[in-house]
């Protein structure tokens, strides 16, 4: 995605001086001017997002890069990263906080289909989350390795299984602290994942739901840039250019 930049500047206060400059010239201090901009314009999506987010990963605050400008190609975008090594782009899970609308699966929502009945995952009461809201990667890594023992998803413990586990402080397989699906009475739809913590003491951790959370605009970047870039050209290029003067003046 690539929020583009119009740039117009009135400078026809210089005008007359312009003349003194080279094409070049001009298109250099055009160049430095784009460049300018196009970085604050960047510097307010950031701004924005830890004003709207709660605590965003730095992996998150650097989504966005600038194509810089130069004197042969008067051109800055404000755009995305949209490859990441190793994992997923930030923009990927950004879309919708970005448009509004709801969002594609993640690998844990994948992951866990074959007990969630492909059904979207959201943080229960008991999640362990960081201090963005996300959940753990620790926790994540121990729940899907703990649950890969479960040689079969249909063992899992329904509602009543739960009930009864509770009381002997221990899972279906005769472990403690173990994870399992719960669902619900009737109709049988995994409710989420619980832990089993003691006797007595079952905790949700996920819970499952049928839809994809849907999301407001919170990150409009788009108009975020045109706004900053509107209110910031005229001011930039104009000092710029008048800079560049100076150089040739005697």
């Amino acid at each position: 995605m690539v929020a583009d930049m119009h740039i117009q500047v009135d400078i026809k206060s210089l005008d007359g001086a312009l003349g003194r400059l080279s094409k070049g010239e001009i298109a250099s201090a055009t160049a430095e001017g784009l460049n300018n901009l196009a970085k604050g314009a960047r510097l307010a999506v950031v701004d924005r997002m830890k004003e709207v987010f709660d605590h965003p990963r730095p992996f998150t605050l650097n989504a966005f890069y600038n194509k810089p400008a130069r004197a042969d190609d008067l051109e800055a975008w404000v755009a995305t990263r949209d490859y990441a090594p190793g994992g997923t782009p930030a923009v990927r899970y950004l879309g919708p906080q970005i448009y509004g609308g709801t969002r594609d699966q993640k690998r844990l929502e994948k992951a866990l289909a074959p007990y969630s009945e492909g059904q979207y995952v959201v943080p229960g009461p008991a999640a362990p989350t960081n201090a963005s809201g996300d959940l753990r990667p620790g926790f994540v890594t121990q729940m899907l390795s703990r649950m890969g023992l479960m040689a079969d998803p249909t063992q899992n413990a329904s509602t009543a299984s739960l009930r009864r586990l509770r009381g002997k402080g221990r899972n279906a397989k005769g472990q403690r602290s173990e994870y399992f699906v719960g669902h619900e009475k009737g109709n049988g739809r995994p409710t989420g994942i619980f832990r089993l913590v003691g006797p007595g003491n079952v905790e949700m951790v996920l819970r499952f739901v049928p839809r994809a959370p849907r999301y407001q605009i919170r990150l409009p970047v788009e108009q975020i840039v045109q706004d900053r870039v509107s209110d910031r050209a005229e001011r930039v290029m104009t000092r710029i250019l008048k800079r560049t003067l100076r150089k040739r003046l005697p």
